[in-house]
């Protein structure tokens, strides 16, 4: 029999976090043990009000699915995710949850870690951006000098930022990632995309809000700045509705529901020529270990999540300078403190 256990907690940031969705000063989390014949595994699902999650409707769900999750004949992380994929179909940052620690639990019964079950090569992990949450240009420039890093990836919550860009330019040499978070103008788009070109940015996030993707037009894009989807593609099947008008998508598991349909993506991804970002949540470092286990997949990485707490309930991936360092024992490597 699997059971699975629900704790949650308090998530504090070391700075006010400002997107184009507003600000915050914590995240709360739930974080889900799979318990099955002696060994236990791991999972993360964080709370995001704008995405209509709460902690509230996590534990709704966790208690719906927890008889289905426990009758369930499993051999396999594949085998108990199409369980209960249906069951949580509205739901995917709790069928996250279950199934990064399912992966956890698997690769510890295998003895391997996941990655390498994975067949996967640390050493191909590209570097991860550190991200600056919008504010003044005084508090960014601060945070910026607090944590020195080869890539920041830029909050903006309009196209008048792109003045904001161009003064943090000033202060640093470091390749920039902007995130618009749906934030800039149909019209305007191309106008400010080029203004970019000069700024020694290596990529612009969802400019667009969802639906109005339509308005981009991948022969005015250039190599060197490809425009990559966040909130317009979640799941696999929104992977070839965003290649005609993106260069790249962004893999969250949370978002997708786990690590197993992480892996579909990332595949269909490559299939229609796309590139390919693993991001994040504010989350702890049980949810940024899971997708650490999977970063040699990716194109860019945003794996800055746990580095942004000052109060971080686990242990796991190792981040320093950009270089992640996924954890060698067996499953994912990450403990609750």
């Amino acid at each position: 029999m699997t059971d699975l256990t629900f704790r949650s907690f308090r998530l504090q940031l070391k700075d006010t976090f400002t997107l184009s969705h507003g600000s915050y000063e914590y995240r709360d989390t739930a974080i889900i043990e799979l318990t099955r014949n002696g060994v236990s595994g791991l999972g993360e699902a964080t709370v995001i009000p704008y995405l209509g999650i709460s902690l509230k409707k996590l534990k709704s769900a966790f208690d719906r699915v927890l008889p289905s999750v426990k009758n369930c004949e499993w051999q396999h992380p594949l085998e108990l995710w199409d369980s209960l994929a249906s069951l949580l179909k509205n739901d995917s940052f709790l069928l996250s949850a279950i199934d990064c620690a399912a992966w956890d639990w698997y690769g510890k019964k295998k003895g391997q870690p996941v990655y390498k079950l994975l067949d996967l090569n640390p050493s191909s992990i590209p570097l991860t951006s550190y991200t600056i949450g919008r504010d003044t240009e005084e508090v960014m420039i601060r945070k910026m000098n607090a944590q020195p890093w080869p890539i920041y990836k830029i909050k903006i919550s309009s196209r008048a930022d792109l003045a904001l860009i161009q003064n943090l330019r000033k202060v640093s040499d470091s390749v920039f990632r902007i995130d618009a978070n749906c934030s800039w103008e149909k019209d305007s788009l191309y106008t400010d995309y080029e203004k970019l070109a000069d700024l020694n940015i290596d990529l612009l996030e969802q400019p667009l809000p969802m639906g109005q993707e339509i308005y981009q037009d991948k022969s005015k894009h250039r190599n060197d700045l490809p425009i990559i989807a966040d909130e317009s593609c979640s799941v696999p099947e929104d992977v070839e509705k965003c290649a005609p008008w993106f260069d790249g998508v962004n893999v969250k598991l949370m978002k997708c529901g786990g690590i197993t349909p992480a892996i579909k993506m990332i595949a269909k991804a490559r299939d229609n020529g796309l590139k390919i970002m693993g991001g994040c949540m504010t989350e702890s470092s049980i949810g940024i270990t899971a997708m650490a286990h999977i970063s040699p997949h990716f194109d860019y990485l945003d794996l800055d999540g746990a580095m942004l707490l000052s109060n971080d309930p686990a242990t796991g991936v190792h981040i320093a300078d950009g270089k992640v360092y996924i954890p060698d024992p067996p499953g994912l490597g990450c403990q609750l403190k």
